[in-house]
């Protein structure tokens, strides 16, 4: 073990100490020898040391630490089912009445009624407020909120949206109260949130009176280790009982053995390049479609995943999200066609240094990508190498995710290598809505299309699934003929436990970890 191993280990067993001295300074119960208390290495963590659930991203990690919840969930079968809810009824293309259940409660005790649930969802909205999320308040569409009374609310959406239930699912759409001293993030999840240190960890204690049943942990914490091998050399001195994300050709060589405790199951992940279509050399579609052409992706999966992590992509979805994805389509490796349309387009190399020229300037794309998930950086290495072979040059770097996201938009980078779950909501429209629809907020590509932005207002307004069906099979066509995002393959996690997880099981897309059923064996 190398020395800085070593010493992310040590500091990961004083960050145990300090987690400890947090819980009993916000009142948490004492620490007791019996008490279970399981660490979990993630791959990110908090953005920050009061992370309101709503906002930003951070409503994933208060999800998969049990803090916070949300009126629908998905199985884990992708199906939509009520949860903090109790039964909806679709009154009109933009009316939706939903019951709550009766027996939630916050952790400070307060029963969840309809009044908390709308002071809950209103924080989306007002900008400056720790919960603001214009991103999700956009999906919703919400007009107005009526409370009909302690258990029943009426929502009207300002455009008929057949997604509204979906995106309630979203981790972002979580019921909150204010925090106090005591308890600065008041959740109804199984377990209470203790502390958080940006980037580092997130601690929480069971909750005994939540409504599914009191969780079998005491404490769980979450600790961040974006190296993926260093959370397995954790695993392995016993610092954390639980690592998410294992290096995928270290789980490989576990697997043949047959000597440890590995979980792995399909996820909606996709990862994806996002070029510049607005500018820079891949505003050119035939240049474009030559690099999707020029990545072989059964290749990267083999060498980056080890066979273990993940499947080539076809589209944006998975074959396994078998409502939604368009099994016509296909994203095939074919250098010597990619070199044809380079030729024909007059994208061709005039000096013989190997590089073909656009406009008299050498085609070097800049690619970009960012740490926190292990496949991300070697993907971006062969890429590179693949794009070389059909005369493309690349220049390589690791960056900040948001920072990236800028660059790109700035032009400064061509194209961004990203790992997103496409259907975190098991609806269609998100990941498009999100990310290609014209002025989208994370349409960073500057793609505008007003064809597709038609089909996904279409598709929103469509309550049918077998009607829905076809226009997203178009949408997806689309983005595979354009390319506004390239794909390249979706991932399986794989997950490695210390022999004594129990209770743990991945969900596909990746939003719940932390259930009352999560357990370590004595």
């Amino acid at each position: 073990m190398s020395r800085n191993s070593r010493t992310i280990l040590s500091t990961l067993a004083i960050a145990a100490q300090i987690a400890a001295g947090a819980m009993l300074g916000l009142g948490a119960a004492p620490v007791r020898a019996a008490d279970k208390e399981m660490r979990i290495a993630v791959p990110f963590g908090p953005k920050s040391n009061l992370p309101d659930p709503r906002a930003r991203q951070n409503g994933w990690l208060s999800s998969r630490a049990g803090v916070s919840e949300t009126l629908f969930a998905m199985d884990h079968d992708m199906r939509l089912q009520p949860h903090l809810a109790e039964r909806f009824e679709n009154l009109s293309p933009t009316q939706w009445r939903i019951t709550l259940r009766g027996d939630v409660t916050f952790h400070d005790g307060t029963p969840m009624t309809a009044q908390s649930v709308k002071a809950s969802l209103a924080k989306l909205d007002i900008e400056g407020h720790p919960g603001h999320n214009p991103r999700l308040s956009a999906l919703l569409g919400i007009q107005t909120i009526t409370v009909q009374d302690d258990r029943t609310l009426v929502f009207e959406t300002r455009a008929p949206n057949a997604a509204f239930l979906w995106s309630l699912t979203e981790p972002s759409a979580a019921i909150m109260k204010d925090g106090t001293q005591d308890l600065p993030l008041i959740g109804t999840g199984p377990f209470v949130f203790v502390s958080a240190e940006a980037e580092k960890s997130y601690v929480t204690r069971g909750f005994a009176d939540y409504w599914g049943g009191a969780p079998r942990l005491d404490r769980l914490i979450l600790d961040a280790v974006p190296d993926n091998a260093v959370a397995a050399l954790a695993l392995a001195a016993g610092d954390v009982d639980l690592v998410t994300h294992y290096p995928e050709p270290d789980f490989a060589k576990l697997k043949e053995t047959g000597d440890a405790q590995l979980f792995a199951a399909a996820t909606t992940r996709l990862f994806f390049f996002q070029p510049r279509v607005d500018g820079g050399p891949l505003a050119n579609a035939d240049l474009r479609q030559a690099v999707s052409l020029g990545l072989d992706r059964a290749t990267i999966v083999a060498a980056t995943l080890a066979g273990v992590g993940g499947d080539v992509a076809h589209g944006i979805f998975p074959d396994s999200m078998t409502s939604w994805v368009n099994a016509d389509l296909d994203l095939p490796y074919d250098p010597a066609r990619a070199q044809s349309i380079l030729d024909a387009a007059g994208i061709v190399d005039t000096n013989g240094d190997g590089i073909r020229e656009l406009d008299g300037a050498e085609v070097v794309l800049k690619l970009r990508s960012y740490e926190g998930r292990a496949a991300l950086r070697p993907t971006l290495e062969i890429s590179q190498i693949m794009l070389n072979q059909i005369g493309i040059g690349a220049e390589i770097s690791m960056g900040e995710f948001g920072a990236n996201n800028e660059a790109l938009q700035a032009g400064e980078i061509d194209m961004h290598l990203q790992a997103w779950g496409t259907a975190p909501q098991g609806d269609p429209d998100y990941f498009p809505s999100t990310l290609v629809a014209t002025g989208a907020s994370y349409n960073f590509a500057g793609y505008a299309n007003p064809e597709l932005d038609g089909l996904l207002e279409q598709g929103r307004g469509l309550f049918d699934t077998a009607q829905r069906k076809p226009v997203y099979d178009r949408v997806q066509a689309i983005i595979n003929r354009d390319l506004p995002l390239i794909p390249l393959f979706h991932k399986t996690q794989v997950s490695v436990g210390n022999g004594r997880v129990t209770g743990y099981r991945i969900h596909p897309a990746e939003t719940y970890l932390a259930t009352p059923e999560l357990d370590l064996a004595r």
